[in-house]
């Protein structure tokens, strides 16, 4: 897991990337130019990334390599736009507070992972295993994260807009308190799946 080590910036919570005594977003100019390009590479590479906390990044245009590992890392508050990943995993990473804009996950293991308060617009999770994770509180809007295993993931509190489920594993996933609008879960098992009595009938 990334250091607990804080940043060297007064009032600062955030914790330091790499070597460096600040958090990505207080780090040096050149520092952060050096980190994304680092990043970038090792993405597009598909290598294994772990341990790097990078708050308050914008990652833009990525095609990730297939087999790419992300373990223990943080993106939290960070930006992805147009960015493509397909047959990787996730494991054990955070990133609560995200925007993902135009971003694909197909064919991904993502396990026990944090994307609490982040927004996904015009974005694609499919076919892929997903289960243990956090997405309470997300915004997803003309999304779809259909072809699914959401095992035991957490929906609460979400509002899923235009954003389809179909083909989806949704046993013992949470959709409690769950604001839904025009969106489908065809072929999938919502019975097993758990809503407060006035959220069903919700989806169609």
């Amino acid at each position: 897991m990334f250091p607990f080590t804080r940043c060297s910036e007064p009032g600062c919570q955030s914790f330091t990337c790499g070597s460096s005594s600040f958090c990505y977003h207080h780090s040096p100019q050149d520092v952060r130019e050096r980190v994304d390009a680092e990043l970038r590479e090792r993405l597009v590479a598909g290598s294994h990334i772990t341990d790097l906390a990078m708050v308050n990044a914008e990652i833009r245009g990525i095609t990730a390599g297939e087999g790419l590992r992300l373990t223990g890392c943080t993106f939290s508050f960070s930006i992805f736009e147009g960015c493509a990943f397909r047959s990787s995993s996730i494991i054990s990473c955070f990133f609560d507070y995200c925007f993902f804009h135009d971003c694909t996950f197909t064919d991904m293991d993502i396990r026990y992972s944090v994307f609490a308060g982040s927004s996904f617009v015009f974005s694609r999770i499919n076919d892929s295993t997903v289960i243990h994770n956090n997405f309470m509180g997300v915004d997803a809007i003309d999304s779809d994260f259909s072809g699914n295993d959401f095992y035991f993931s957490n929906f609460s509190l979400s509002r899923l807009i235009d954003t389809d489920m179909e083909d989806a594993n949704l046993k013992r996933t949470n959709f409690r308190g769950c604001t839904t609008r025009g969106v489908s879960l065809r072929y999938s098992n919502p019975e097993e799946a758990f809503f407060r009595k006035d959220d069903e009938g919700a989806a169609r």
